[in-house]
């Protein structure tokens, strides 16, 4: 019997890639996003904001399945400082990274399996941040709270819920994050210099990483963690 895993933000990055292993490993794909996918690993597509609980509701009456595992995925970064951030950017962040976790797992509780597993998406930048970056750093440090307390409130389901963060993985976000300067070469360089693989990740990598702790066979006593994919950057004292 295929397993049922739903995917958000599953258009484009680290999503897309997500979205090709689990079809390739044979689980019946559900995706959700606020721009179609250009791709077909989605057995069902529901555009959705996350953020909104309505939509989430429906969501909720419309899947047809019990859900193996849910990947929380759906992202957004705005790159302001943070006194020029607006009270509408700031929630708009919020309610995209953070409270669309918070949605889904009210409201699409009773379709969750015992004994499945939720992957939150969170980011270095949970642990280290960057100027301009105010309301994504806390969302994604939300996201890592958040984890560890649904971990501790689904555990006696033996629902199993852990973060990835990810660091520099080449997708459209990053791509926008090295324009900002005017010279994406020159920080390309940098943040590659920066890490101890010498290289930028790819979806790949996370992608891989979800499938680990989506299997039970091979993650099943973990739960409430979070595990980095960074190219050892977080590892690396600033002064060295």
């Amino acid at each position: 019997m295929k397993k049922n895993v739903l995917v958000t933000g599953c258009s484009g990055g680290i999503g897309a890639k997500t979205s090709e292993l689990f079809n390739l490993a044979e689980w019946n794909v559900t995706g959700t996003d606020i721009v179609k996918p250009g791709h077909e690993y989605c057995h069902q597509f529901y555009e959705l904001d996350c953020s909104d609980e309505g939509g989430v509701q429906k969501l909720a009456q419309q899947l047809q399945s019990d859900l193996h595992a849910i990947v929380n995925n759906a992202a957004i970064q705005i790159e302001k400082d943070l006194i020029e951030t607006s009270l509408g950017e700031w929630n708009n962040v919020m309610g995209v990274n953070v409270t669309s976790i918070f949605l889904l797992a009210k409201h699409l509780s009773p379709a969750i399996c015992d004994g499945a597993s939720i992957v939150n998406i969170s980011s270095v930048h949970a642990r280290a941040t960057s100027k301009g970056l105010a309301s994504y750093a806390a969302s994604k440090g939300a996201v890592s709270a958040l984890t560890r307390a649904m971990a501790i409130e689904l555990g006696p389901r033996r629902i199993r819920v852990n973060a990835v963060l990810p660091g520099a993985i080449d997708t459209p976000m990053l791509t926008r994050g090295l324009n900002r300067g005017g010279e994406p070469e020159v920080a390309e360089a940098r943040l590659i210099s920066g890490s101890i693989l010498k290289q930028v990740g790819s979806p790949v990598d996370v992608a891989r990483l979800v499938m680990f702790l989506c299997d039970p066979g091979l993650s099943g006593n973990i739960t409430g963690q979070e595990f980095v994919c960074d190219s050892g950057v977080l590892s690396r004292l600033a002064s060295e």
